[in-house]
């Protein structure tokens, strides 16, 4: 009798335990990105389609921003617990805004630059007419950059123009003639090659020039203070989805395949290119973050006058917490 009154105090343990995990609701987390379809977006997507986020409790919401501007402004208003885009949350910190960049799912982007056919490298367009989305970008810098390091003159030697819009609008504009190159995100090279254009510097290429990873995590200091846990937390499953990606090649190909909206084979070959991209470190090197910071500061004509510290744009110790 004593041991079935033992078995059943065990079962009525286990189903109390069962009852008040399952009874526990998940935290809503409310997380802003430029949307799927890029491979540095991809850990938000396994994290969630393999349910690395609700392992960790957290229920997550990815909103999806067009502009920089409006996700900064949810950001500081509390709308949104997190944003993903870190060229612009450096620039935000370095402009004293309260905000900080505590992870990066990639070690640099994935801008590459495309011309029209006669034109076969990056030292053809001295005297020609280059497209980008916007002064100040992330994308005009990388192509300033690009331009710099070639050994021309990007004031002088080449017309930069904004001429704002999507890739499939700057492809257009290449095609026409408005301009002679632009620069945009893997992996249109694709969609460039179709259109008879030539690809003059490819993302590999570019990101051994210009380190900017482009996707992560930056929160307030209000919400580094106040979720400290949660923050491990959400970092804690990017980097098991990040892991996920490079452990698993056939999950790996299919969804490359899903999102990125490529062919089977086309899939195997932008996995192989960009899986030693991907960082599940999560951190970065001072000399990157030298980096991002030069995005925000490269077109201003009044240079900060005193350099700003690593710590006044970005906060590790999150990230630290998440590896262990």
């Amino acid at each position: 009798m004593r041991q079935i009154a033992l078995f059943f105090n065990l079962i009525l343990t286990i189903l109390l335990c069962f009852a008040f995990a399952t009874g526990v609701k998940a935290k809503d987390i409310n997380l802003g990105w430029s949307g799927q379809g890029s491979w540095t977006t991809l850990p938000y997507v396994v994290a969630k389609e393999k349910g690395f986020f609700e392992k960790e409790g957290l229920k997550v919401q990815l909103i999806t921003f067009r502009g920089t501007n409006l996700m900064l402004t949810a950001l500081l208003t509390g709308d949104l617990d997190y944003a993903t885009i870190l060229p612009f949350l450096t620039g935000a910190a370095a402009r004293g805004l309260p905000v900080r960049i505590l992870a990066a799912v990639t070690k640099s982007s994935s801008y590459f630059m495309v011309s029209r056919p006669e034109i076969a490298s990056v030292k053809g367009l001295h005297g020609k007419k280059l497209g980008i989305n916007s002064f100040g970008s992330s994308a005009d810098y990388a192509a300033y950059a690009a331009v710099s390091r070639s050994g021309m003159d990007p004031n002088k030697d080449v017309t930069i123009l904004a001429i704002g819009g999507g890739t499939p609008e700057r492809l257009a504009a290449v095609v026409s003639g408005s301009v002679d190159a632009t620069v945009i995100t893997s992996p249109a090279e694709y969609a460039a090659e179709k259109q008879g254009l030539r690809v003059i510097m490819s993302a590999q290429e570019l990101g051994q020039l210009v380190r900017i990873p482009i996707t992560g995590i930056g929160a307030t200091q209000k919400k580094m203070e106040r979720d400290p846990d949660e923050i491990v937390r959400l970092l804690r499953a990017l980097r098991l989805a990040t892991l996920h990606l490079l452990q698993n090649p056939e999950y790996s190909h299919d969804i490359f395949q899903r999102i990125m909206r490529v062919d089977g084979a086309a899939a195997v070959n932008l996995f192989k290119l960009y899986r030693d991209q991907y960082n599940p470190e999560l951190t970065l090197a001072d000399s990157v973050i030298d980096d991002l910071l030069a995005v925000g500061t490269f077109r201003l004509k009044e240079k900060p006058k005193t350099a700003l510290s690593q710590q006044s744009v970005r906060d590790w110790s999150f990230a630290e917490k998440a590896r262990r």
